[in-house]
């Protein structure tokens, strides 16, 4: 009985940093700032929310470095949901680019 209460303590104190330091992962990368699915033809708008997307993805890779201990598969879902993040947002820029030398 005591062997297997000391067992399970050893293996709870091992899952407990493990599972902590994939919920810094995940932690680092909420708040994620809302891309619309369209941008207005109006460029200051288009500053601003680069401006807010830059400030999200330079505070969340900061905190992922402080994440390395995390599990190296959570690690770098993280990594790749900030790439994909980034991608969307620079789509939505390229698209309205595209709309505006149409229009011109």
């Amino acid at each position: 009985m005591k062997a297997a209460l000391l067992t399970a303590v050893f293996v709870g104190i091992g899952i407990a940093p493990a599972t902590s330091h994939a919920a810094c992962a995940l932690a680092a990368i909420m708040g994620a700032p809302e891309l619309p699915s369209q941008l207005q033809p109006n460029t200051q708008a288009l500053i601003d929310l680069r401006d807010t997307v830059n400030g999200y993805l330079n505070d969340a890779s900061r905190r992922l470095e402080g994440c390395r201990n995390a599990n190296p598969f959570v690690y770098n879902a993280a990594v790749d949901r900030l790439d994909s993040y980034a991608d969307n947002f620079n789509r939505l820029v390229q698209r309205h680019n595209t709309e505006i030398v149409a229009a011109n």
